[in-house]
């Protein structure tokens, strides 16, 4: 209990100074990584989308997750952020391979198992973050909308 306080508690802070302008260091993947998911939900939201869940797991079987689960014009969107540096070889969109793309499925469909009522209608995206190396120049974001992955 107190550790997940604890962690909420870290997370309020970290979006706190990300809202204030301050940028996590270079180096620290893990943080630049939240910080990257942080700023694909600002812009999910800007763009008119709710959000409905972040970071969602199936109660079965907890190794996948959805980083966030959202709902515009009455269809559901399951959205993948990746957070990359702006000199990484591969981009962000390209980063998803097959494996990705199959568990990706995999925790899509049991999450409309676990939805009732089932959406009638839902996509995939994919928001792509660009970090820069340096601290004065702004992040990068694309937002690429119902990529192929359902069969």
């Amino acid at each position: 209990m107190a550790l997940t306080l604890w962690v909420k508690f870290k997370c309020l802070l970290e979006s706190t100074f990300w809202t204030l302008g301050q940028r996590p260091e270079s180096g620290n993947s893990i943080v630049n990584g939240r910080y990257g998911e942080w700023l694909g939900r600002k812009l999910l939201t800007s763009k008119g989308f709710s959000i409905k869940s972040i970071n969602w797991r199936n109660p079965k079987d907890r190794r996948f997750e959805i980083d966030v689960v959202c709902k515009k014009e009455g269809i559901l969107v399951f959205v993948e952020i990746r957070s990359r540096s702006e000199m990484a070889l591969v981009n962000g969109f390209n980063s998803i391979n097959t494996r990705k793309k199959k568990c990706l499925l995999r925790t899509f469909k049991a999450y409309l198992a676990h939805v009732n009522p089932p959406p009638e209608h839902y996509r995939f995206d994919v928001v792509e973050v660009d970090l820069p190396s340096s601290k004065d120049v702004k992040p990068r974001i694309f937002h690429h909308e119902n990529v192929a992955i359902f069969n």
